[in-house]
């Protein structure tokens, strides 16, 4: 039987929705670098593309409440919750102190974009809080 297989079936959901939603991203990502970046697309078909890519990371917290939704086990739900918590916090915290160094010093603009990429490292950061205080980061077994 293969580790898929095994796997709980709302986890399975979830990485399956997951990759979706990354192809998407991709796909889109590079639809808009040769289309807009390389070919020059323009008006309104140039601004529904260039939202695409943030639509399709936007589903990304999407799926990550669904797991929570959809997972059956509380423990395993409230690790979830922690990780997604942490996340957000340092997300937070980083665009805040990002945001005023931004107004009062010289350091180089951050473009919005990378935020929801810095919460998806926070998700790490988080898995490896609740392994450390809770030992587990959520495996399933």
């Amino acid at each position: 039987m293969t580790a898929i297989a095994r796997t709980k079936p709302e986890k399975r959901r979830y990485l399956v929705r997951m990759a979706m939603a990354m192809a998407l991203y991709l796909t889109s990502l590079f639809a808009a670098e040769v289309l807009i970046e390389e070919r020059g697309l323009s008006g309104w078909p140039a601004y529904m593309l260039a939202a695409l890519p943030g639509l399709a990371f936007a589903a990304v917290f999407w799926i990550f409440v669904r797991l929570i939704v959809e997972e059956r086990d509380e423990f395993f739900r409230m690790l979830y919750v922690r990780q997604m918590m942490v996340a957000t916090g340092l997300t937070l915290t980083a665009a805040a102190v990002w945001g005023f160094m931004e107004t009062y010093l010289p350091v180089p603009h951050l473009a919005a974009f990378w935020w929801p990429t810095i919460w998806c490292f926070g998700t790490g950061v988080g898995a490896v809080y609740n392994k450390i205080t809770m030992g587990s980061y959520g495996e399933c077994r």
